[in-house]
């Protein structure tokens, strides 16, 4: 098990105070909207743990939701899995093997067939250090368009980069189906142009160029978002960069673009990005678009105000565009409590009333690209918010991500999408009880039966320990787990109604969040159970300030104190990944006596230590 902070991809410090979680639960009912956690991501889902990103999701006929994983599953080269939110049960239905494809991106597609399409950006049978284009790998395969069945069948359809399809690389949006029964997707064309190319692919697997972006980026530049097939039976999409502005042909910070069936392709608008008045526009559209009576709905990454951290290149914008080109900034982020900042990849979601929903997903991101939330510095939610747009323009704030210790998830990077029981699911990029993500819910229909932990109590301690678990939906519990080493323990517990469960903490356990399984589902706590430190040793047994001293242990995970002598030590490290070993450093003006390590679950005291005069190593 790794140390809390490792857990959640590395010096994660959780923003904001509290998850905004509207009403208190009583027996059999519950207040919306009101967050919920379907599945939490798990070890196995990702072997070696590393970067990831997870699709917006898909529900299709069947009623159960399908993604893609860009990494991780048996290869680490990412997976198709099947998440079914009635009970929380995750299959993976494929994991990717490179000749197959390598690091599925974009949004599944339920096509006529009942089959699910989609493009892996990389893997396949073609290799060129032309495919890279943008990208920031190379030697990674060109990339492939599959199909899959629900049931798990699969079959590779094109691997990207032939003649036959004018040598187009690295598709990173899924597919649409046009009118016309053909498919529909964005890649690089590096080889010669290196330029943006929208590809066609026939119900037969045949795939050729739709249209080529003009060379000088003047109509923008790559893609991150998928096309819309849109009611009026034309494609609408996005580049991510570039555009025409005025003085400037490739000056602009991404483009809206319409295109027929046959490849005309119109800018519609270009994104010209933040301005220190309040005023600016977008920069880096990065989000599908959404249609409602005609005209277009999205988000931009940057853009809009320059305030706060999000510095110069603004905090992104939602729009509103119609099909002559119209744009209406329906909202600038500005990275207040109230507010959000970076809808990164999240586009929005559209109510049966007509309101808006989205997510910002946060985008700060330190060494090693491990993305932080920021704790009392400024005003700032980036470990991600849900929000709404009502039919009359107005914002409002409904959940903020980050609060307790982000059990229920951390940024969520995908866009939402209603299902048929009247909710709205989505997926974290990391966070959790295993810090690798999770699915949730947002449930607005309040005769949706679900299970639901909303508090637990104590915080912590060690084995042994009797915990009250409180929530909803609890009669009938068939199981309850907590982490460990190598994968989820089950407890031992007793159903005192349908609101309270009273858990053992069995030996073992490690510091994560507990699963409750029962007749109306699985779901997780919203913040971790933490283990009590333990120390089993320590070296040296003396040692001047300044200098430093391991302790072997147990539970070093999301420490909030260590003392040494009563004086506070505020730097230390871990030795591995583990949370069995930390090296702390003397500080000034401490003295001999015990060392205390302290975390939400309790406290660990050392053997005796003497400081010695002197000091130590700087």
């Amino acid at each position: 098990m790794q140390p809390r902070a490792t857990r959640l991809l590395g010096r994660l410090i959780c923003a904001a105070a509290g998850l905004a979680v509207f009403g208190s639960a009583m027996p059999q009912s519950y207040s919306v909207p009101k967050l919920n956690t379907v599945y939490d991501f798990v070890p196995a889902d990702y072997p070696h743990i590393g970067n990831f990103e997870l699709s917006t999701l898909v529900q299709a006929a069947d009623g159960n939701l399908y993604g893609v994983s860009a990494y991780g599953g048996v290869n680490d080269l990412g997976y198709v899995y099947r998440v079914s939110p009635s009970s929380g049960l995750l299959v993976h239905l494929h994991d990717f093997g490179f000749s197959d494809g390598a690091t599925p991106r974009g949004k599944l597609l339920q096509a006529g067939d009942g089959d699910l399409y989609g493009t892996t950006e990389a893997g396949g049978a073609n290799q060129s250090d032309y495919c890279y284009e943008g990208k920031g790998y190379t030697e990674s395969g060109c990339g492939t368009l599959f199909k899959i069945s629900v049931d798990g069948s699969f079959t590779k359809l094109h691997d990207f980069y032939t003649a036959e399809d004018g040598y187009q690389a690295s598709p990173s949006t899924g597919v649409v189906q046009g009118r016309d029964g053909n498919f529909y997707g964005m890649a690089v064309q590096p080889f010669p142009s290196g330029t943006t190319s929208l590809f066609k692919m026939t119900p037969a697997g045949a795939v050729s160029v739709l249209h080529e972006f003009a060379t000088d980026f003047s109509e923008g530049y790559l893609a991150y978002a998928g096309l819309l097939a849109a009611r009026d039976g034309l494609l609408y999409g996005t580049t991510s960069s570039n555009g025409a502005i005025p003085g400037n042909p490739s000056g602009g910070c991404g483009t809206v673009f319409q295109a027929t069936l046959d490849g005309q392709l119109t800018v519609l608008h270009t994104f010209s990005g933040a301005t220190a008045s309040g005023s600016g526009d977008g920069c880096l559209p990065w989000s599908t678009l959404i249609e409602r009576r005609g005209d277009f709905y999205g988000t931009t990454t940057d853009g809009g105000n320059e305030s706060n951290k999000c510095a110069a290149v603004g905090c992104g914008i939602v729009y509103k565009i119609d099909a002559s080109g119209t744009e209406t900034v329906l909202h600038r982020f500005r990275a207040s409590p109230a507010d959000g900042e970076y809808p990164q990849g999240d586009g929005l979601a559209l109510a049966d009333d007509g309101t808006l929903y989205g997510t910002t997903g946060g985008n700060a991101y330190g060494e090693d690209i491990t993305p932080l939330c920021y704790l009392n510095e400024g005003p700032t939610s980036s470990c991600g918010t849900i929000y709404q747009i009502d039919g009359s323009g107005k914002f409002a704030q409904l959940e903020i991500f980050g609060g307790g210790n982000g059990s229920y998830g951390l940024f969520p990077h995908a866009t939402l999408i209603l299902a048929s029981d009247g909710n709205f699911y989505g997926n974290t990029f990391t966070g959790g009880g295993w810090g690798l993500g999770t699915v949730f819910r947002l449930v607005l229909n309040p005769n949706t039966p679900i299970v639901s932990v909303d508090s637990f109590s104590p915080p912590g301690g060690p084995p042994g320990t009797s915990v009250e678990l409180t929530g909803t939906g609890f009669t009938g519990a068939t199981s309850v787990t907590i982490g460990s080493n190598t994968g989820l323990l089950a407890a031992s517990f007793s159903v005192i109604s349908d609101s309270e469960i009273s858990v053992l903490i069995p030996q073992g356990a490690q510091s994560s969040a507990f699963g409750v399984t029962a007749p109306q589902g699985t779901t997780y706590s919203p913040v971790d159970f933490y283990l009590r430190p333990v120390i089993t040793g320590m070296t040296p047994r003396s040692a001047a300030v300044g200098s430093g001293i391991t302790l072997q242990g147990l539970h070093f995970d999301d420490l909030t104190s260590i003392t040494v002598g009563g004086v506070a030590a505020n730097s230390y490290t871990y030795v591995t990944n583990l949370d069995t070993a930390i090296n702390v450093i003397i500080p000034p003006g401490a003295k001999s006596g015990r060392i205390v390590v302290s975390n939400p679950g309790g406290s660990a005291v050392s053997p005796y230590f003497t400081v010695l005069p002197g000091k130590g190593l700087e």
